[in-house]
């Protein structure tokens, strides 16, 4: 049998079956790839699909219990901002009741004193002050000055005092009017105080303002009269205290935030506290140049008595401290004594 050749259109139509036979495979695989049943896609895509759908359950669960957690923190948070605001409410509470309280206690204090008739509003017993208790002679001058000599008398058994000098020591007498004098003070302030906290507690508003100013240097007093007063490092001032009613002289040294502290002139360090300032217990005022001019002209009579001149500014007085001063002229002096004894005694 001989072998058959193929002409060109026969091969055409050859090449072209095959094409077919190959994009009807295709579209016949593709058809099966839309339904889900083609095996490749089955043996590949099924596995991925089971770990999807796991992966999506972890996920929701992972989600509701986040979610529950939340609810549950919201709500403690709630809780605890209500229960919060109920202590707060509650002792806010408490305080204007107590404050009510006290200021209902001091109204009728003052009408029971403007009808003349005292009554008491407890049960605990007042305690007497110290201007009370002179007037009422619990603290009786004669019997103090009677136990002053007896205590003194006991103490020069047993100590010897031939070194002091007469009039060191204060008289019984004396001592027994500086007690006086301190608890008269000592009264007049506790009044003033009760009454700047009452003026305070009802609302009244405080005459003097005290501020530090912005470089921090210098503090600023504004009383109510609109009087406005600037004290800076190194201010010659006055310190007024109200408690033991004296003026102390001195000069600015350095002002905090918090306080101002003062150098005087005997060379003692005080702090003044804004707070201090603020309630009137304490007032500072800038020397007048009048004092300066008297005090210049009383230089002469100072300086015949033997004392040294003070300073006049703060770096001067930083530099040259009064207690150097008085010890160099104790020394000088206990060497002029040994010098007239020696002369005394012809060397």
């Amino acid at each position: 049998m001989t072998r058959r050749e193929l002409n060109v259109r026969e091969l055409l139509e050859l090449e072209r079956q095959i094409y077919q036979e190959s994009i009807d495979r295709v579209l016949q695989q593709q058809e099966q790839l839309r339904v889900g049943s083609l095996e490749d896609f089955v043996r590949r895509c099924k596995p991925f699909e089971a770990d999807r759908e796991r992966e999506l359950q972890v996920a929701q669960a992972q989600f509701q219990l986040s979610l529950s957690d939340a609810l549950s923190l919201r709500d403690f948070d709630l809780q605890q901002a209500e229960d919060v605001f109920r202590s707060e409410r509650a002792q806010l509470k408490r305080k204007l009741l107590e404050r009510v309280r006290r200021r209902r206690l001091r109204i009728e204090k003052r009408l029971k004193a403007l009808d003349g008739k005292p009554k008491l509003t407890s049960n605990l017993k007042p305690k007497a002050t110290e201007v009370e208790a002179i007037a009422t002679g619990l603290l009786q001058p004669q019997l103090l000055e009677t136990q002053l000599r007896r205590a003194q008398r006991r103490t020069r058994k047993s100590f010897n005092f031939r070194h002091l000098s007469g009039g060191v020591l204060p008289t019984p007498q004396r001592i027994v009017e500086d007690v006086v004098t301190e608890c008269q003070k000592l009264q007049r302030n506790r009044e003033q105080q009760e009454a700047a906290s009452m003026a305070e507690e009802e609302g009244a508003a405080t005459g003097l303002q005290v501020d530090i100013s912005e470089d921090g240097q210098k503090v600023v007093c504004r009383g109510g009269n609109g009087r406005r007063e600037t004290f800076a490092v190194g201010d010659a001032v006055v310190l007024m205290s109200r408690l033991t009613e004296q003026d102390f002289h001195g000069f600015v040294s350095t002002v905090t935030p918090e306080e101002v502290k003062l150098v005087l002139v005997c060379g003692s360090h005080v702090r003044v506290t804004l707070s201090r300032l603020r309630s009137g217990q304490c007032a500072l005022e800038k020397q007048q140049l009048e004092a300066d001019v008297s005090s210049e002209e009383g230089q002469g009579d100072i300086y015949t008595n033997g004392s040294v001149p003070g300073a006049t500014d703060l770096e001067e007085l930083i530099r040259d401290p009064p207690d150097v001063r008085r010890r160099a002229a104790a020394v000088m002096n206990r060497l002029k004594r040994k010098t007239t004894i020696d002369i005394r005694r012809g060397f």
